[in-house]
């Protein structure tokens, strides 16, 4: 007896499913998707997130990223 729910293949979702679940446009995806902020397969002529990728995406943290100011002096840097 095999178990169908214990398969190792991912779930995929498709652009508009992910949009809804993000609560944004398709086209935001499709733009997260280019920039290399999601990771989508295409297949065809459409493209597929695994569900993994949305929860991954989803927990990241919003805003720029931290980078402290520096604590040397801008006149020592200065050649003359």
């Amino acid at each position: 007896m095999t178990d169908s729910g214990s398969n190792d293949s991912p779930e995929l979702l498709s652009v508009a499913q992910t949009a809804k679940l993000l609560d944004v446009t398709r086209q935001r995806i499709h733009d997260l998707i280019k920039n290399g902020q999601i990771i989508a397969c295409k297949l065809g002529r459409y493209y597929y997130i695994e569900v993994a990728e949305v929860e991954r995406y989803k927990n990241q943290p919003a805003g720029k990223p931290y980078q402290p100011r520096s604590t040397t002096s801008q006149e020592n840097s200065v050649d003359y």
